[in-house]
């Protein structure tokens, strides 16, 4: 997206402020950094940080700033970034979004853009914390929109696997296998213990609690629609930024990067999957671009219903997980890693035997080796 004044989307930035969830996470932190960057002539940004750790939200405010390398160009450019950005102490789990009465005026009376990113993405998290942050929270924050004098669009982040289980995902929300508030109702009076017993068979067909609860709050979004302008973005699988802020600005180990380093220390050998699928892996600043975007689109009228778009990878320049087998196993001859435990080498099979056969000798056979020599040299036990 052009950073120049002649940017329809710089123009509509403008002279706004901006509230933001998730913004201490991966997605927020390239989202903050861009609007600083591209669109600084906006107001104020104000981000929803929940004390963590005994750390106040001002103080993890700050460690956001010191992301390695994040916001040197922002810095170079605009010195002065840091009085954009306002820290509002609240929690998405908390009623009323945990926000004082101060803090709530204050939005009420200045936020004109919501960017709703936050969101627990672990596939395992227990059913009820994953409808406690996706679903409820989601719904306190189209709570909060409802309050707000000046709101243009609430941009709410999704997953495009929430419909995983569908042969076709077009631009649509699709009825979810239960109605909002009658998994939140069930969420608050059984228990926790019964709840998971039965965790399989409430998800069904989608394969866990993070797909099956950012479907759900999708339609939630859906059902406020009317009331509350909004769009909803499907990125896929958020990988490394391609250009901003500079190529290859990653901060975590989630998704295939977690795979990508696994396999470079020579302790990942052999996953379940078939290699011809797609690895729809989309740049975390691809995804950013097109939030901003859907923001000004949805906020200058372009549109008047809800809208949602899927930011995947496309077709013409498909890459599937072989060809990211086949890059890994390069990349690790190339860059061998400074912490290698064994020959890196890695592949997918269709068959779960295989797998297990192949993690055995390849994997938990050198790990229990490796330990025993290190406890016969009396040095503590690492794999």
């Amino acid at each position: 997206m052009n950073s120049d004044s002649d940017s329809n989307i710089h123009a509509y930035f403008a002279n706004k402020s901006i509230f933001v969830t998730g913004g201490t996470g991966f997605l927020g932190k390239i989202l903050i950094e861009k609007l600083l960057r591209s669109c600084y002539q906006l107001k104020h940004i104000y981000v929803l940080v929940r004390s963590k750790k005994g750390k106040k939200p001002i103080e993890r405010l700050h460690e956001l700033f010191d992301a390695p390398s994040l916001f040197d160009k922002v810095s170079e450019l605009h010195p002065e970034y840091k009085e954009k950005i306002i820290a509002v102490e609240g929690d998405l789990t908390a009623d009323n979004l945990g926000l004082s009465e101060k803090d709530r005026n204050i939005l009420k009376e200045n936020v004109s853009i919501i960017f709703h990113s936050a969101a627990t993405v672990r596939f395992d998290e227990p059913l009820k914390v994953a409808v406690n942050i996706n679903v409820i929270g989601t719904k306190k924050v189209l709570e909060l929109c409802k309050s707000l004098n000046k709101l243009e669009v609430l941009v709410h982040v999704s997953t495009a696997y929430a419909n995983c289980d569908k042969k076709y995902v077009t631009e649509e929300v699709f009825k979810p296998p239960v109605m909002p508030d009658k998994i939140i109702e069930a969420c608050d009076w059984i228990k926790d213990d019964f709840i998971d017993l039965l965790n399989d068979k409430i998800i069904h067909p989608k394969p866990n609690t993070y797909t099956y609860t950012k479907a759900i709050a999708e339609y939630l979004v859906y059902q406020e629609s009317f009331r509350i302008p909004s769009v909803i973005v499907r990125p896929s699988i958020v990988g490394a930024s391609w250009l901003e802020p500079f190529p290859g600005w990653l901060d975590n180990y989630n998704g295939p990067t977690g795979l990508y380093v696994a396999h470079n220390m020579g302790v990942l050998h052999c996953m379940v999957g078939n290699k011809e699928a797609a690895a729809d892996i989309i740049p975390v600043d691809v995804v950013i671009n097109m939030m901003l975007a859907s923001a000004w689109f949805r906020g200058t009228g372009k549109t008047q219903k809800l809208n949602v778009f899927n930011c995947t990878s496309d077709r013409s320049n498909r890459v599937t997980w072989d060809m990211i087998q086949s890059y890994c196993n390069k990349i690790s001859v190339k860059y061998p890693s400074k912490n290698l435990f064994y020959l890196p080498y890695f592949r997918f099979t269709t068959s779960r035997l295989v797998r297990n056969i192949a993690c055995f000798l390849e994997q938990l056979v050198p790990a229990y080796f490796a330990d025993f020599v290190l406890k016969a040299l009396n040095r503590r036990p690492m794999y």
